[in-house]
């Protein structure tokens, strides 16, 4: 059981694939817009991959403020969005959530990585403890609650 409190980029971006690396049952995801998360890079998004792949159960759970970047500059992601559509869902939250300023990657209800807040790197990284991640989890489900609009990588039409 451990926890660090992280303050560079270089740093969130290591933690970020510990976390990514550590889920074997569920990954929750609260996000701007995935920017910072860098989950299009080829290292994050094969995590990803091989996350949803591993076992059917596994499941990846996507809130996001702004799903424009994702539906336009994300094509890694889309692509694991149609592959597994049955184990990954992305939401677009409503604009009243706006304001919440963390961002959150939960694995497991053990593994977090928070960022504090949207525009810096400070962050902290906890690792197999149940009792920390707990608060973390509650938000993301209180988020979830709100409902908000679910993305598709398939586009409707005629």
């Amino acid at each position: 059981m451990s926890s660090e409190l992280i303050s560079s980029w270089a740093d969130y971006d290591g933690a970020l694939q510990k976390v990514l690396l550590l889920a074997s049952r569920t990954l929750r995801i609260f996000d701007d817009d995935l920017s910072k998360l860098k989950l299009e890079s080829l290292e994050n998004s094969e995590s990803l991959r091989r996350f949803l792949s591993a076992r059917q159960e596994n499941g990846l759970c996507i809130v996001l403020k702004d799903a424009d970047p994702l539906r336009s500059h994300r094509p890694r992601l889309m692509k694991l969005l149609t592959n597994y559509p049955q184990q990954m869902s992305v939401i677009e939250c409503p604009p009243h959530l706006a304001p919440i300023n963390n961002s959150l990657c939960l694995a497991d209800e053990r593994h977090a990585l928070v960022r504090i807040h949207r525009d810096h790197a400070r962050a902290r990284i906890v690792i197999d403890s149940a009792p920390d991640c707990a608060p973390y989890l509650q938000q993301f489900a209180a988020i979830l609650a709100e409902g908000g609009e679910p993305i598709s990588a398939t586009t409707l039409g005629l």
